[in-house]
């Protein structure tokens, strides 16, 4: 998943370095921690493991569970855009490349039945215990497999999966193009590819430094504009990609978040969250807002299909 990361952070860490093995290392202590974890549980997840950004229509942002619902809509709406582009009867297999906390497969795997099999790839240690104990509480771990390792090195099959889906990941690769050519190889001809997450913006009047600079403190090594994106999947052989702009969604996801964490700290943070991060993301959030509105970045879904005689 993706996550706006505190303006202040550990250069030794978080800093782009070119060495990949540094890179994980900075994308796992952004996410893989129990702090981090029931972080972002309280202020994405509403109180749940689906830590995502939504997709707010028809959503009432005063309801409670709000943030949640939205979240678990977008999910929903991925999905049916990958099941639509497959050429697929029947028994359904998918993979999530970089699956967090396995939410979205549990939620997907409980809906429809015709999922045979959902494997979720992920590279953070606590996050995979988290979704294996989920899997296994909700009566699912025939049908939901967690493998530990990166959507850039995948150890999995080729030709596998009817589907390949990613929720809010991909902004994390060490190169777009290598997680997109990974992605194709482990798809059967004919499935499909559908991926959401922050991209670069075009805005007027925002600098190449100011787009680095974010870059450079939320682990994004490979920073691609929506267009970009689009070619480098093409690149690897997909075909009919297509960009989807929800940009006006990640502004409200951005507005939710900041005032679920200004109620924690209204509240005196009843769950002992660290309370420089809570402070840190306060500040963030509120600039990540006038990012969104300036165009220093965009989010949206991309989907491709893989074609039928395709070789890998």
């Amino acid at each position: 998943m993706t996550a706006t990361n505190a303006a202040q952070v550990d250069p030794a860490i978080y800093a782009k370095s070119g060495d990949i093995s540094k890179h994980l290392e900075g994308v796992k202590k952004q996410y893989d921690t129990q702090n981090k974890i029931e972080f972002y549980k309280q202020v994405m997840g509403d109180g749940t493991a689906n830590i995502h950004f939504g997709k707010w229509d028809n959503v009432d942002l005063d309801q409670e569970g709000a943030y949640g619902k939205a979240s678990e809509q977008m999910t929903d709406y991925m999905f049916e855009l990958v099941s639509g582009l497959c050429d697929c009867e029947g028994e359904f297999k998918y993979v999530d490349l970089g699956s967090g906390t396995g939410a979205a497969a549990l939620r997907l795997v409980k809906m429809h039945p015709h999922i045979k099999h959902a494997t979720c790839l992920n590279l953070c240690d606590e996050q995979n215990a988290l979704a294996t104990k989920e899997a296994a509480e909700a009566g699912l771990e025939s049908r939901i497999e967690v493998v530990t390792g990166t959507y850039e090195d995948a150890p999995l099959d080729d030709n596998k999966y009817d589907a390949c889906f990613s929720q809010d990941a991909f902004v994390h690769a060490f190169e777009k193009k290598q997680a997109f050519k990974e992605a194709f190889r482990v798809t059967k001809p004919g499935g499909a590819f559908v991926w959401c997450d922050l991209m670069c913006g075009s805005g007027e009047g925002v600098s190449d430094e100011e787009l680095q600079t974010f870059a450079a403190t939320n682990m994004v090594n490979d920073w691609l504009s929506p267009e970009e994106n689009v070619a480098a999947c093409q690149a690897v052989g997909w075909e009919d990609v297509k960009f989807v702009d929800l940009t006006a969604d990640i502004r409200i996801s951005f507005q939710l978040m900041l005032k679920k964490v200004e109620k924690i700290l209204a509240d005196g943070n009843p769950a002992g969250i660290d309370e420089k991060l809570l402070a840190s993301y306060k500040t963030n959030l509120g600039n990540r807002i006038t990012q969104v509105d300036r165009g220093v970045f965009k989010w949206g879904v991309v989907h491709a299909k893989k074609p039928t005689a395709a070789a890998n």
